[in-house]
């Protein structure tokens, strides 16, 4: 894989700075008392870093610094700082990070509107969940352990950071006895008074409600446990502002003193938050006197039982009358949390795979379908308070394997169920994965993209679901504009978008940049402009190779990759340029891919169609392409299973195809081959063009040779091209047209028939070639 552009290099990189082993040392960042962070250079993998260097030596030192890597190494999510190297070899012990350009939530909450706070909390309990999900708790959330990072249309992504006192239920900590560690400010009863046993989820539960406090109130919450000298961040508090009531009734719920009180999960505040930014009623009740005076009794009945009985009766029934009318609200918050942690579980689980050294997926994708079948099974006992969450996490396990179909359909049942679901624009992602399914499919039979009239009714569906699972008055974030612009079909502002949704949203953005890339080039290519089409299709192999450098297992990138490179060979096939050494080494790189899930038809399309690819070029150069045909034959045999996808049968009809050619330059008979190839024929552009066309030209010339009139199989050829040739026609479908009337007029010549018809047909649309990009592809 290649370096990282001269442009990512940072402006301060020069042979004057020092170096610590792979890294060069550039400004500092922060220090404490353990030791400081600087912004890095890392040789190696070209990339800057965020470099934690321990300076203080001293054992409880050492081992709390790399406790603190390897707890955050652990836990996957794309709002926790990510960790990409810990070493000890050369000097200082260090910690290589994520580099998180922004301020920390304590700078930053003063500039921020009450929803932008909501939004970035929920996605920073959605990380801490992840966490929990590993048995791991942080213990020292705060504002200050909150990186901001801003994209280009002003919003902010939050990184959870410094997991130096995070500990993992049932391990042994580093202190003695109940030594209490942590922010004062921010930590809950429990943990400042060293109860180790009672230190769980909901001890963090209580960090993030002090952190919503600080960023709402500009002070940490009042209580016992803020001491004078923690309290020194509130002067510089913002000025005060109006807070939301539902903001301050999460504030209260998080901050109950008794855990058994506050959100059962990280994942269940999330979901409260979120409520706050649909409108809907948070579930967090008002706390008021009532419910004060309920605990008080409950607490302290059997020391005044006789003066109290009556009162305790009805406070009880108030009670119980408030309790059922939340017991509603407690379910779905229950249920919600429950398979929110499913859902983040699987999809950390997909992450994680695919972050490891290239290996074969299929055993984590039968892990994840064991998943889904308990849920499946499980889910009809579970009440209707569980369906919204639970398709809803179906769902999203559809979509990971790739059946975008299925997770449209799961997703659409779980918002008839009135549960949205933490991640936003997954409904988006299912339905533009199966509108570019659709595409395929609908190219295979006409030989063109779906007209932009019948795009109005998916553009409008993924519009309303955007709009819908959107807080009011957020801007959407870089990718869901991407999104919209790729439904809509303008690759260019969608690759502009995901490019700059990137750092936000690595994951999709890389792999849905790559696919509007590629579509610009083909584009470019239909057009006659080679230059162009050759440059859109490095910049698609460029951005799959940067990707494929952290995501080494990840099948979608992979295609992504090899899509754009099929299609850059076809363009230098069709200048007569055929590389084969470039073919092979692609062909070779298409197997290897192939290993990461050999069932995956993509990945099968991909060698397939590099095969043809071989042929054709060995073709060009008289040589014999029958060994590669047989062996994408038996390659199709052994590996392709029903139902066959059109790219699939595209691969089939092009091999038949090429054997038939063979056959009929060696004097052989071509029949076989040719019905085969005919057997299931559709316009096939995946490898840049449409070759059905092609393939009835070269029947007619069968036809020909043999003294048969070809004008009937040409009329079918003609019949199937001619409403497709339109101004914005592909120059391919032009040519091939071109030689259909060619062949035509060569069999009316030698047969005495007048000839200057299909001439002049052939001649306009040659004409039209020579007009379309003058100067490129003839």
């Amino acid at each position: 894989m290649e370096p990282d552009a001269p442009q990512l290099r940072p402006q301060w990189l020069d042979g004057n700075h020092s170096r610590d082993g792979r890294y060069v040392l550039g400004p500092l960042l922060g220090q404490g008392g353990m030791g400081e962070v600087r912004e890095a250079w890392d040789v190696v993998l070209c990339r800057s870093v965020a470099l934690k260097v321990l300076r203080r030596m001293d054992p409880v030192s050492l081992l709390r610094f790399m406790r603190e890597a390897k707890a955050q190494s652990r836990v996957a999510h794309p709002n926790i700082c990510q960790i990409y190297d810990v070493d000890s070899s050369e000097g200082a012990p260090r910690i290589a990070m994520q580099l998180v350009r922004g301020p920390t939530l304590a700078d930053a909450a003063g500039t921020l509107a009450p929803d932008q706070i909501a939004e970035i909390l929920a996605r920073v309990a959605d990380a801490v969940h992840a966490a929990h999900r590993l048995r791991l708790i942080h213990r020292d959330l705060k504002p200050s352990n909150i990186l901001l990072e801003r994209s280009a249309d002003g919003t902010w992504t939050p990184y959870v950071c410094d997991f130096g006192l995070a500990i993992g239920l049932g391990e042994a900590t580093l202190t003695a006895g109940q030594q209490v560690n942590g922010t004062p400010a921010y930590m809950a009863p429990e943990q400042v008074q060293g109860d180790r046993a009672r230190i769980g989820p909901a001890t963090d539960v209580f960090a993030l409600g002090g952190t919503l406090h600080f960023a709402l109130h500009g002070r940490p919450p009042k209580g016992p446990q803020a001491d004078r000298e923690s309290l020194g961040e509130a002067r510089q508090a913002h000025a005060t502002r109006p807070v939301p009531r539902d903001l301050d009734r999460v504030i209260r719920k998080c901050l109950d003193p008794d855990p058994s009180y506050r959100y059962r999960s990280a994942a269940a505040l999330a979901e409260d938050l979120r409520h706050f930014l649909r409108g809907s009623p948070v579930h967090a009740g008002p706390s008021g006197f009532l419910g004060q005076l309920w605990r008080y009794w409950r607490k302290t009945w059997k020391f005044a039982l006789p003066g109290t009985l009556a009162v305790g009766s009805i406070l009880a029934g108030l009670e119980l009358e408030h309790r059922h009318r939340a017991l509603e609200l407690q379910r779905r918050a229950e249920w919600a949390g429950s398979y929110g942690s499913e859902a983040a579980e699987m999809e950390q689980a997909v992450r994680q795979e695919i972050m490891l050294p290239a290996h074969d997926l299929r055993p984590a994708y039968a892990r994840l379908k064991t998943r889904m079948e308990t849920i499946r099974a499980l889910l009809p006992a579970q009440g209707k308070d569980a369906q919204g969450p639970g398709r809803y996490t179906l769902g999203l396990g559809l979509f990971l394997l790739g059946n975008f179909a299925g997770a449209r359909l799961e997703l659409e049942q779980a918002r008839a169920a009135g549960f949205q679901g933490p991640e936003v624009d997954l409904p988006a992602r299912a339905m533009a994965g199966v509108l570019a399914k659709a595409d395929q499919a609908s190219r295979f039979v006409t030989g063109r993209a779906l007209p932009s009239l019948s795009r109005a009714e998916p553009v409008a569906e993924v519009e309303a679901l955007i709009r819908q699972q959107r807080a009011p008055g957020l801007k959407p974030d870089e990718y869901v504009l991407a999104l919209l612009a790729f439904v809509r079909q303008d690759y260019a502002e969608a690759a502009a978008h995901a490019r700059a949704g990137t750092p936000a949203q690595p994951w999709p953005s890389a792999e849905l940049e790559c696919a509007c890339l590629t579509a610009l080039g083909q584009e470019a290519f239909d057009a006659g402009d080679s230059v162009l089409a050759e440059a859109r299709y490095g910049e698609a192999m460029d951005v799959a190779r940067r990707f494929a450098q952290a995501e080494q297992s990840d099948e979608r990138i992979h295609h992504a990759y090899l899509l754009a490179a099929r299609n850059l060979a076809t363009l230098q096939l069709e200048r007569g340029q055929p590389s084969l050494p470039l073919l092979a080494g692609l062909q070779a790189f298409a197997a290897q891919a192939r290993q990461l899930n050999p069932d995956n038809p993509d990945l099968q399309d991909d060698w397939l169609a590099l095969a043809v690819l071989k042929a054709m070029a060995l073709s060009e150069r008289g040589r014999d392409p029958g060994p590669e045909l047989d062996s994408a034959l038996a390659f199709f045999t052994t590996w392709v299973r029903e139902p066959i996808t059109v790219e699939l049968r595209a691969d089939r009809m092009l091999i038949h195809w090429q054997l038939a050619e063979w056959e009929f330059r060696r004097g052989l008979d071509p029949d076989r081959s040719l019905a085969r190839a005919l057997v299931d024929p559709g316009h096939t552009p995946f490898l840049g063009r449409d070759y059905l066309g092609d393939i009835l030209n070269f029947k007619a010339r069968v036809e020909a040779s043999r003294g048969r009139d070809p004008r009937p199989i040409l009329d079918q050829a003609l019949a199937r091209m001619q409403p497709l040739l339109g101004p914005a026609a592909p120059r391919t479908l032009r040519r091939t047209a071109a030689r259909s009337w060619l062949i035509r007029a060569d069999w009316e010549a030698a047969h005495g028939l007048d000839s200057r018809p299909s001439l002049q047909q052939a001649r306009a649309l040659e004409d039209r070639l020579r007009n379309q990009v003058p100067g490129r592809l003839p």
